[in-house]
């Protein structure tokens, strides 16, 4: 017959919360380390007739060379290279009448874009972006009889970069040998809201939050 061994209860306790401990490991900061070059030209056009709509009407052409996007928790070091020498070009051709809603329009060329976002922070965060050829947004619109509001948007970028994070320390460099040309033609007429166009070219945009 085995003879049974009888633990109390509060060294059971202690057996319990040791074994917890052990269990629960530190999450990892992953490092993050992305290349991007583009070497081919990008085009964007949209043709668009828009006639008797009741709610709002969006329309977009947008040429971009490389992109990039990081959103998450907890990040270790970030690196982001990007090389564009192609040449991005959009163009939004755009008759719009009879609208109830609003109507929202935008020609968008862009040759680097990054968005860094970390919620609990990172820690050393490196951003450089060049980009040697024009980036160039045409928009041209006919607008009628709308109820809401009017927006044309036409925005040429180079480089542009946002972060938002606590980081341990950042360095940035944006580097521009291109034209930019962003242009606008617009007729609105008849629209009981507000109207807005604007006409935007940048070369090099950073924007930085949260440290």
């Amino acid at each position: 017959m085995k003879a049974i061994r009888l633990i109390p209860a509060a060294t059971a306790a202690l057996l319990l919360v040791a074994g917890g401990a052990q269990a629960q490991t530190p999450s990892p900061r992953p490092n993050l380390n992305t290349v991007q070059y583009n070497l081919a030209n990008i085009r964007a056009e949209l043709n668009a007739v828009v006639e008797d709509v009741n709610g709002d009407v969006n329309a977009t052409a947008a040429a971009i060379g490389n992109s990039l996007t990081i959103d998450g928790g907890t990040a270790g070091n970030i690196s982001n290279y990007q090389f564009f020498r192609g040449d991005a070009q959009s163009l939004l051709n755009s008759t719009v009448t009879d609208v109830v809603g609003d109507v929202t329009l935008t020609s968008a060329a862009i040759a680097n874009s990054a968005s860094i976002t970390t919620e609990n922070g990172a820690g050393w965060i490196s951003n450089t972006q060049l980009t040697n050829i024009d980036p160039t947004a045409r928009l041209n619109a006919n607008i009628e009889d709308v109820s809401g509001d009017v927006a044309s948007t036409a925005a040429a970028i180079s480089n542009s970069a946002t972060v938002n994070s606590v980081m341990a320390g950042l360095s940035s460099s944006q580097w521009n040998g291109a034209a930019v040309n962003a242009y606008v033609n617009a007729r609105v007429v008849d629209v009981s809201g507000s109207v807005t166009a604007t006409a935007a070219a940048i070369g090099n945009s950073l924007t930085i939050n949260g440290f």
